[in-house]
């Protein structure tokens, strides 16, 4: 087997021997097959995904074991954070080994090395007399071993076209699943694919999902959904012969074991659906079978395995506190059972399904900050739908969110995604009074989750949120240098920082005991925190300079319905109420900004086919309301430097687009990111920059047995 080297190392594949100038360097096993697997494809970029296969094979491991390996392995090369020249960072992506190696032939071994052949016969025949012992102790007291989880990696989606959906088949052989292309049908014995096609009058700019297969293996039940959440449910056949519509502006869960009922919910936006519905599989006799309160929302909705009840995951906003839960109910909306119950400080559920033999396997988040999930499992009654046991843990570094669980009819297999996010910051320079912008260029080039969300008031610097620590900090970067400054740190996150009006201060929230958030302020340059007020039910705060010096928080009303707008001071805390306006009991999350000048408020909804923007007025003017027409889906509202109008993100599932809209609502695209599923972007005080925040995903899909 070869030997490399490469600089002052030496790295023999069989000995498994690093070499420095000569001298041994001691690396952990899997550090090492990290730094080798690196070596042996050098010159091209290796994937997250493809490392992490192959440096635990058979194995689901967190991607943090990965960072930590090459955090190892570069300490050990000598390469530091400005200059790593052994192994680039691809953002979001991977890693690549960047110097020059040759390989060496075994003639030219150093002394080390044949020193280690020709005493291999002692370790050899030590190993030799263990492996007789262990097989005679193996031999007289045999015993059960049981099944190994392993995991195999499906799909091999790179972050621009992230797997939306997948759903393996009843019999285990084959993995239906979606992505910008459509929906793929892929032989897993072969790897072996097709795409279906598409229905007619389905527009191939709509993305489909897949839902569940039929328990014959014959068809699938399938949804398209647009940017602003409607669209259709339809069957197709797994040959692409034959596609049925069976209901609008609806979509599905999932065909119950007998193929004879779909159960599925109306088309809403996100976090906002609260209906369970079931029809039968030809699309008639639909009847509601359960309905939530308004600050409730469901999704994850799987029958049970004698088709006789549903199982569903439950969320409820209580005050500032959000609570789920995990439950059962029979096929008329009653006898409702908690299975598991989540807690405002507890780590969410994600995703469920519901095994043959009984047992409901969820995945469930690490930390209530973690992006990293595990798969747990438990075991429920499916009669009465009550659980019969403890939660039990099923993988110990299950990896990043886990979702989109499915499984085979016999619950031998079990296919999920594993999903990863990640938020870019980039620096664009304005033209032309603020409408045009040249492609922007990283403003940080790290790999953690970066986002821009406001200005110092010399437009020098970007205070931005950042995990590159473990934890949601607070970074100032200089538009002028590659290192950020550090201003929160510690034990607790911080997020979301605005300039206070005189500029001295950065004010943020941190999480706190209470079901309350604290709002505190640190002085622009770094120093001691302290405490300003305390924040429920909270939207968004904002605050404008000079010569309006405002500071305003959007509230929604202990009933949620009203959305209340009150004034405060950085050091003074709550001030006078500004506006109380009536809130739609449909709308979900939203975006929202103070004008430069104080006048206005700027609310929109996110999730609809059109952006609306709402201004309200805070000098005693008419309110009005500004449509972008034919953008879907805003991600982000600022107000642009002069006040004349917006910069704001437009997301569908061709990607997202930064705007420029005017106050009549005409729009000019400034940049286009195909593989961004949110974008925004913040401008400097004096009009001349734009901070701007890309988030991508990567998904893909494996399937685990033997759990």
């Amino acid at each position: 087997m070869p030997r490399y080297t490469f600089g002052s190392f030496s790295l023999d594949s069989e000995t498994r021997l690093l070499l420095r100038d000569g001298e041994p360097v001691l690396m952990a096993g899997k550090t090492l097959d990290t730094l080798l697997v690196l070596v042996q494809n050098r010159g091209r970029l290796v994937d997250k995904d493809e490392l992490l296969a192959r440096i635990w094979p058979g194995t689901v491991v967190e991607e943090a074991n990965l960072s930590q390996n090459i955090f190892t392995v570069r300490k050990i090369l000598g390469d530091s954070p400005k200059d790593h020249r052994y192994i680039a960072t691809i953002a979001g992506r991977g890693y690549q080994f960047v110097a020059p190696v040759a390989e060496v032939t075994a003639a030219t071994l150093p002394e080390p090395h044949r020193f280690w052949a020709r005493n291999r016969t002692i370790p050899l025949t030590a190993i030799a007399v263990a492996v007789v012992l262990a097989a005679w102790f193996v031999l007289r007291f045999p015993s059960k071993t049981p099944a190994e989880l392993t995991q195999l990696r499906l799909t091999f989606n790179p972050s621009e076209n992230p797997v939306g959906s997948a759903a393996i088949s009843p019999d285990g052989r084959y993995l239906a699943y979606s992505d910008t292309a459509g929906i793929r049908l892929k032989l897993l014995s072969t790897g072996e694919e097709r795409l279906i096609p598409t229905p007619g009058g389905v527009p191939l700019s709509v993305a489909s999902h897949v839902d569940s297969w039929f328990p014959d293996g014959t068809q699938l039940l399938v949804h398209s959904k647009d940017a602003d959440g409607h669209g259709s449910m339809w069957t197709t056949s797994v040959m692409g012969q034959s596609t049925s519509e069976l209901r609008r502006d609806a979509s599905g869960w999932a065909v119950s074991p007998d193929g004879r009922h779909i159960a599925f919910s109306p088309s809403v936006p996100l976090y906002s659906g609260r209906e369970i519905w079931m029809m039968d599989s030809q699309g008639d006799n639909a009847q509601k079978i359960l309905g939530l309160e308004a600050d409730e929302w469901l999704w994850s909705v799987h029958w049970s395995p004698d088709g006789q009840r549903l199982a569903y995951i439950r969320a409820k906003r209580v005050s500032n506190k959000l609570l789920q839960f995990t439950e059962t109910c029979d096929l008329k909306g009653a006898n409702r059972v908690e299975v598991l119950a989540i807690r405002d400080q507890d780590p969410w559920v994600q995703d469920i399904v519901w095994l043959p033999e009984g047992r409901i396997v969820y995945s469930q988040l690490e930390s209530p900050t973690s992006n990293n999930a595990n798969l747990w499992q438990i075991d429920v009654d499916t009669q009465r739908g009550t659980p019969t046991s403890r939660p039990r843990r099923l993988t110990q570094r299950g990896g990043p969110r886990l979702w989109g669980l499915s499984a085979s009819a016999d619950g031998k297999r079990l296919a999920l995604q594993k999903a990863t996010f990640q938020g870019q910051a980039y620096l664009g320079q304005l033209e032309a009074g603020g409408t045009r912008m040249p492609p922007p260029r990283r403003l940080t080039k790290d790999e953690a989750n970066d986002s821009p969300m406001a200005w110092t008031t010399d437009s020098k610097a970007v205070l931005s949120v950042s995990d590159r620590d473990g934890i949601p900090v607070i970074f100032k970067q200089a538009i002028a240098r590659d290192e950020p400054e550090v201003l929160t740190a510690g034990q607790k996150s911080a997020y979301l920082p605005r300039l206070s009006p005189d500029g001295a201060s950065v004010l943020y929230l941190e999480p706190s005991a209470t079901p309350a958030v604290r709002m505190m302020r640190i002085p622009v340059n770094g120093g001691l925190p302290q405490f300003v007020l305390e924040l429920r039910n909270w939207i968004d705060f904002q605050c404008t300079g000079a010569p309006a010096n405002l500071c305003a928080i959007l509230e929604e009303s202990e009933d949620q319905k009203q959305l209340i707008l009150t004034a405060f001071d950085p050091i003074k805390g709550r001030g006078k109420l500004l506006r109380a306006v009536e809130k739609d009991p449909n709308a979900g999350d939203f975006a929202a900004g103070l004008s430069p000048d104080g006048a206005a408020f700027a609310i929109a909804r996110r999730g609809e086919a059109e952006i609306h923007i709402r201004l309200l007025s805070l000098s005693g003017g008419a309110d009005r309301e500004i449509i972008v027409r034919n953008w879907p889906n805003i991600s982000g509202l600022y107000w642009s430097a002069d006040g004349k109008g917006f910069y704001c993100g437009s997301t569908s599932p061709q990607g997202s687009s930064l705007l420029h809209a005017d106050l009549t609502g005409t729009a000019q695209v400034l940049w286009r990111n195909t593989g961004a599923t949110g974008i925004g972007g913040v401008p400097s005080p004096d009009g001349r920059y734009l901070a701007l925040w890309a988030e991508s995903s990567n998904s893909n899909v494996w399937v685990l047995e033997g759990f």
